[in-house]
């Protein structure tokens, strides 16, 4: 089945859940809840068991007999799983039999070292059933205008910004976010009527900010998504400031473990127990907690009991909403530095991620920002790479997005901090 056309019918499925199925569970109650995640992950773990060789060492080692599964609290006799182990045997965490049928994904590799899962297609109808389900939260319809400042990166020829006629989305490069540019197309905005703008925080913010400089108002917006960055309190006043309209934020990974999504009573973001069970595991420091996941229904790669690196800050105080899924008052371990473009402008960390999580050839990768006319792309490629190749393709890659010098240093000598992490992201001038 063609890949383009595969898509579209697993999104329609999805758009179908979520006015379906999903559009009840979201008001189950807790015990209704509990025994539906309780039997979900029942059939998880009888699939994990007889196709994933890591799972059958691990509930042998164990004693642990899926079939038997009928609390949630047995679910702490296993260990909590760290990317590193993933990373180390990938081949080992995921089905041999679902494979050729699954979807690949890449995470964005905040810390360099980028993972790539699998999921079934039965899961990605979930997570678009998710995903339309939060934008009906906040009020978008099928086709309703929405500006885009993400997923698209034009080359050398191509205009900043494109059209999606069947979504009705335009599209608009973040590597592109000069104030003329934002001027042109916030005029453009004018005329075109859209109501929910889509994108990175920070991406947004820089638009929000611009307007708010020039005193440009676009009326017709009456929302805006924000996703793949922490939305910190600054951007969030800023852009609803700027247009008169509320932010709704969503949090996921593309590890396919956890959800959680911002509702109309904007008080937190509801972990989705439809979606994933989680853990809050105690952190560092006061206040804060671990995130650990397990999805529902991702039988291909299912990562059970998966830190995901995240820290959160939980919520107690129930939702004027009516919906009784866990609540976090906000995501605290994304923040996504931003780096200076060429000319001055911002532009969105998490583009770079992206990038470099698609390269094969490339392991790790650090960027180093010391000035706004020179970066410093350090390196460290696979065996079988040509080096000469690949320091050409990114240097020419990243020379196009920052508008600036790029420096390429090619090996295993990285900055660390204290704590021995390698930050892909250092940022030393804003």
């Amino acid at each position: 089945m063609n890949s383009k056309f595969k898509d579209i019918l697993l999104t329609a499925r999805g758009y179908y859940l979520a006015f379906g199925a999903m559009s009840k569970t979201q008001y189950f109650s807790r015990d209704e809840i509990l025994c539906y995640q309780v039997n979900s992950l029942r059939k998880i773990f009888i699939s994990a068991y007889n196709h994933i060789p890591y799972y059958q060492k691990l509930f042998w080692d164990f004693d642990f007999d899926p079939s038997r599964f009928k609390d949630l609290e047995d679910l702490q006799a296993l260990p909590v799983l760290t990317k590193k182990e993933v990373l180390a045997a990938p081949h080992n965490f995921f089905s041999a039999v679902n494979i050729p049928r699954s979807i690949e994904l890449h995470t964005s590799g905040t810390t360099g070292n980028p993972l790539t899962a699998f999921t079934s297609p039965e899961q990605w109808i979930v997570e678009q059933a998710a995903i339309w389900r939060h934008w009906n939260w906040a009020g978008y319809h099928f086709r309703d205008r929405m500006v885009v400042f993400r997923s698209y990166s034009p080359k050398a020829d191509q205009p900043i910004y494109k059209l999606d006629h069947l979504r009705n989305w335009l599209y608009v490069s973040p590597y592109h976010l000069d104030e003329s540019n934002v001027l042109s197309i916030l005029k453009r905005l004018q005329i075109w009527r859209p109501k929910f703008l889509r994108g990175y925080p920070s991406s947004l913010y820089l638009v929000a900010k611009i307007a708010i400089n020039h005193g440009i108002q676009i009326p017709s917006l009456v929302g805006a998504l924000t996703a793949s960055e922490v939305l910190t309190d600054e951007y969030r006043e800023v852009i609803e400031s700027a247009f008169n309209i509320k932010v709704f934020d969503h949090y996921g990974q593309a590890e396919i473990s956890a959800m959680a999504h911002e509702c109309e009573s904007h008080n937190g973001l509801h972990l989705l127990d439809d979606y994933a069970y989680t853990e809050l595991l105690e952190g560092e420091h006061s206040g804060e907690r671990r995130l650990i996941a397990t999805n529902l229904f991702n039988e291909t790669m299912p990562l059970i009991r998966y830190d995901t690196g995240d820290k959160v800050v939980p919520s107690k105080e129930p939702c004027k909403c009516g919906r009784v899924f866990q609540k976090i008052s906000r995501v605290i371990g994304r923040a996504d530095q931003l780096l200076v473009h060429g000319t001055g402008h911002f532009i969105p960390s998490i583009n770079f991620y992206t990038y470099f999580a698609k390269r094969p050839d490339i392991l790790r990768f650090q960027i180093i920002q010391s000035s706004s006319n020179k970066i410093e792309v350090r390196l460290q490629l696979s065996e079988d790479a040509q080096n000469d190749a690949v320091e050409e393709s990114v240097r020419q890659e990243l020379e196009m997005r920052f508008g600036c010098i790029v420096d390429i240093i090619v090996g295993e000598d990285f900055i660390m901090s204290e704590e021995g992490k390698c930050n892909a992201i250092i940022q030393k001038i804003v």
